[in-house]
């Protein structure tokens, strides 16, 4: 049996007095994409640093590939890069130098840095003519993502990748976070509060709140379709009038350009004729999804009301 990528068990921490993070339980599996949602100071990046060995944990234990995260040993620290987003770089340094400097620092060679460093520089289409200090945002994360790709580690894991980052940027590199991890069997844990994202790209969703975990899913569990159908039209009023007169469907709200409606499976198709056949001028006709933002706010509404 595969042991989980990251472990932790009934986790707590106390910071100066605070109470930081309250029996937290998270298992994370290799080759996936896991997602650490919740407001600022949720304990997003506590959790991290833990998981790390930055922090010791208060109560409870923490692991990483099997082995205690505090005191982990250097060969388990070399088989995961962090980039947190507060940065790292050094701005009078080309890309180049840095990659370099913090290679050397993971006991590579030079050979091996020169390789993957050419390799992630092309993969993540990064100009290396300039000091850092001269990269946007954009530029820098994409810097701070190869240097801790360098040594091919096993676990990657992002503190707020995406912010900050115009549209073209966060494309990007969600794209080629998806790739290590599909292509390479890279794992990734990513803390973010950008919730659309996320739905694009991560496999496992956890949502932190005060602390606590409220939950921890799948996204395929989160944004599955849903019970709900969809009609618009240009007259919701009397659509949703019409629909009320067919046995098995129930209307559950309409507005001023659709209506919601629940449909037993064997009646999919009596909605529509009846709308068709009373003359109606149907726009669209779908099955309604669930996002993720939809589930954050009522997860935390359910949270909050605890």
């Amino acid at each position: 049996m595969t042991l989980p990528v990251i472990e932790t068990h009934e986790l707590n921490l106390t910071l100066q007095g605070h109470e930081v993070l309250q029996n937290v339980n998270i298992v994370t599996h290799p080759a996936q994409i896991c997602a650490l949602i919740g407001e600022n100071g949720a304990g997003k990046t506590s959790t991290i640093r833990c998981i790390t060995g930055l922090y010791p944990p208060t109560g409870g234990r923490c692991s990483m590939f099997g082995e205690p995260s505090y005191n982990m040993s250097q060969k388990n620290r070399n088989r995961f890069g962090i980039v947190f987003d507060e940065g790292g770089l050094y701005g009078e340094m080309t890309a180049w130098e840095n990659a370099l400097f913090f290679g050397r620092l993971r006991g590579m060679n030079k050979e091996s840095i020169v390789e993957r460093f050419n390799m992630l520089v092309q993969h993540f289409d990064l100009k290396n003519v300039v000091k850092v200090r001269q990269y946007s945002k954009g530029m820098k994360q994409k810097l701070m993502i190869i240097r801790e790709l360098l040594h091919e580690p096993e676990l990657l894991i992002l503190d707020e990748p995406f912010s900050g980052l115009d549209p073209d940027s966060k494309i990007f590199l969600r794209d080629k976070l998806s790739t290590i991890c599909s292509e390479q069997g890279t794992s990734i844990l990513i803390s973010s509060h950008d919730l659309y994202d996320i739905e694009k790209i991560a496999d496992q969703v956890i949502m932190i709140h005060q602390g606590r975990i409220v939950a921890n899913q799948a996204l395929q569990e989160i944004t599955g379709i849903s019970e709900h159908y969809i009609v618009t039209c240009r007259n919701p009023d009397t659509v949703a009038e019409l629909l009320r007169t067919i046995e098995g469907i129930t209307v559950a709200g309409h507005d001023g350009q659709s209506v919601t409606f629940v449909v037993q499976p064997e009646l999919i198709a009596q909605p529509l004729k009846v709308l068709l056949k009373h003359g109606v001028q149907v726009e669209e006709f779908f099955k309604e999804k669930n996002s993720l933002e939809d589930f954050y706010r009522r997860t935390k509404q359910a949270a909050v009301q605890q």
